[in-house]
């Protein structure tokens, strides 16, 4: 199973992708991932991939679920997650990856997969739901 993360500051309305770097002339941004260990909960393999990455420690309780699919293309199940937090956190990148932070507005105009952009809008909703029933507002489900 495929994990698919993110990290969102909602002061900056921000979360963080990454992009492989390769030879290919359009790369693509994506949300931070790994595949997940047998033994190992989707939580802690969010909790473990970004402290890999940035060295940011998160709390598993935290770490939210926006939803589960099954990938054609991938031919397994892949779950997606996010954390808020409270400051934007310095990246830096390797020789194979880069990390960096993008308004939900730029995420549109730069190039990023058809399912990174799905994952994304989907979470957006996940997220401005929770808002809104944290403030006591109407919410669907």
């Amino acid at each position: 199973m495929n994990r698919f993360s993110f990290i969102y500051h909602p002061k900056s309305q921000q979360i963080l992708l990454q992009q492989h770097v390769s030879a290919s002339n359009n790369p693509v941004w994506m949300l931070v991932g790994k595949k997940q260990d047998k033994d190992v909960s989707g939580e802690e393999t969010f909790k473990e991939l970004f402290f890999e990455a940035i060295n940011l420690k998160i709390k598993l309780t935290n770490i939210n679920i926006i939803y589960s699919y099954f990938s054609k293309e991938l031919n397994m199940e892949n779950n997606v997650y996010y954390a808020e937090v409270s400051k934007l956190y310095k990246t830096s990148s390797s020789k194979d990856i880069i990390y960096s932070w993008f308004t939900l507005k730029k995420i549109q105009k730069i190039n990023v997969s058809e399912q990174t952009k799905q994952d994304i809008i989907i979470g957006q909703r996940v997220i401005d739901s929770s808002v809104r029933k944290s403030l006591g507002l109407r919410t669907i489900g």
